[in-house]
């Protein structure tokens, strides 16, 4: 699986708080337009404003004490 579409929704959650309210609360419209496979929307349906920070933390350069993944 290709991190670079879940990557680049995960920093717009980051940086577009209106973008991570939608993603939480209506994922679908917030989701619309992304090419995601089975697997990618399965990963980002996971994701709840909990746990979020932590899977953030865990892709790319940042450090965290271990990456989350849901499921």
């Amino acid at each position: 699986m290709s991190e670079t579409v879940v990557k680049e929704i995960i920093e717009r959650a980051i940086e577009d708080e209106a973008f991570r309210t939608q993603l939480f609360q209506d994922p679908d419209a917030a989701l619309k337009g992304y090419d995601l496979t089975e697997k990618e929307r399965a990963l980002l349906d996971g994701l709840t404003e909990e746990n979020f920070d932590q899977f953030a933390g865990g892709l790319g350069d940042r450090q965290t004490k271990g990456a989350w993944r849901p499921g």
